[in-house]
């Protein structure tokens, strides 16, 4: 299961082994719906399509296809299993069938492109032809004799144009021709064999003598001659084969005209008798019930007036009940308004909160009070301790000057 070719060599291995397989009856058509015959690219390179998954489905249904029929009990996908569940299956049963472990890891598997799955249906496809009982070998080359054969063509050619010119200017019967086609190819035989010799020359032109029955011969050729045409397929892109058609349906045409025209001018008298019929019949229903048409008229109209008159004052009662509800909320607002102005009244809490009020005024002008008579006491002691110290300084002045007086005139004496 080693990727060692690109995709499209892959591909084509794969689509002619699975020819070999007849895996368009046995595995696209076998059950619906029907699957599509793979392309020479499909798993080489992922495809556009509406579901994601249609690549992987399509590689996993064929190597459970391919499993199934080498004997493996691999269950068949479906379309929405696990992709890990499903690939554990396939690749349990390759293990099955003796393949070795890949050298990739499992996961590129998942993609249902690439090497890697062109690799594994190639391997899976040699093992399910192997157990088959077909063997595929090396192509025999022939060797080249383009000069010969040229030669040999020319004069098949040259034989075909003459048969072709005999056969139009005379008629010949099936024993006549089968004695002139042995008869020119051991011509030809002699032509291109020049050392023959005068004995085979001698026995090529003795009499035929045939040993088949001429009733038995008939049969096989009426038996035969029905499988031995050859049947071509209408290529609708042919213009040729439009122009015929579209002649063999203009005579066909032509020919089916009259009858069909007849068919359509009685069809069309009888039609036309049957309207007569019809328009007489509406005109006499008129007549008999134009006194009721008249009443149905009148009572459609007086039905039509007493609906209007119906809407008109249903409208009314609508815009009455809008007003109503429009008042009776305002009503409900003035009552709460009055309700709540009721509490009040009848409410003492700010009376109460009043005197709480008036109670706590009290109690800080009574704070405040002794806080100005303590400050007014530390006024006045700073006062009388300022005056204090001033009567004191000016004592000590007084008295330093006294001091030094006395001093000026003790001296004053001594000088004396």
């Amino acid at each position: 299961m080693q990727a060692a070719q690109p995709e499209e060599v892959y591909m084509d291995n794969i689509i002619h082994k699975l020819q070999l397989l007849n895996y368009e009856r046995e595995f696209c058509r076998k059950k619906k719906p029907y699957r599509k015959s793979l392309t020479p690219t499909y798993f080489s390179m992922p495809h556009q399509v509406q579901s994601g998954n249609e690549q992987f489905f399509y590689f996993t249904s064929l190597a459970a296809w391919l499993l199934q029929s080498c004997g493996m009990s691999t269950p068949t996908p479906k379309e929405f299993d696990d992709p890990n569940a499903t690939l554990q299956a396939i690749l349990q049963g390759l293990r099955s069938l003796g393949f070795a472990s890949p050298s990739y890891p499992p996961t590129k598997l998942n993609a249902g492109y690439g090497k890697e799955v062109c690799a594994v249906l190639d391997g899976l496809l040699d093992v399910t032809l192997e157990r088959k009982g077909m063997v595929i070998g090396r192509p025999v080359h022939q060797e080249e004799r383009y000069e010969e054969e040229v030669a040999d063509e020319g004069d098949m050619d040259d034989a075909a144009d003459i048969a072709t010119m005999a056969a139009q200017e005379a008629p010949i019967d099936e024993e006549e021709e089968a004695a002139l086609a042995l008869g020119g190819d051991r011509d030809m035989a002699t032509a291109h064999n020049p050392e023959a010799t005068p004995a085979a020359d001698t026995a090529a032109k003795a009499p035929l003598v045939s040993s088949v029955d001429p009733m038995q011969w008939k049969l096989e050729v009426e038996r035969v001659a029905p499988k031995l045409r050859l049947v071509l397929a209408a290529d609708m892109r042919d213009w040729r084969q439009h122009l015929e058609a579209a002649h063999s349906r203009s005579d066909m045409l032509t020919a089916s005209w009259p009858d069909t025209k007849a068919q359509l001018n009685k069809l069309a008298g009888e039609v036309t008798a049957s309207l007569e019929k019809v328009d007489g019949r509406d005109r006499q229903l008129n007549s008999q019930f134009e006194a009721l048409l008249v009443q149905y008229q009148s009572a459609r109209q007086q039905m039509t007036a007493a609906q209007e008159e119906y809407d008109r004052r249903t409208e009314l009662i609508s815009e009455c009940n809008s007003d109503l509800h429009r008042v009776a909320a305002a009503l409900e607002d003035v009552k709460q308004q009055l309700d709540s102005k009721g509490s009040n009244l009848s409410d003492a809490s700010p009376l109460v909160r009043l005197k709480a009020a008036m109670n706590n005024l009290r109690s800080e002008l009574r704070h405040m009070e002794v806080c100005i008579g303590v400050v007014a006491h530390n006024l006045m002691s700073l006062n009388l301790r300022d005056k204090q110290s001033a009567l004191q300084d000016a004592a000590s002045k007084q008295q330093r000057g006294l001091r030094d007086m006395g001093i000026v005139a003790a001296a004053g004496r001594g000088g004396l």
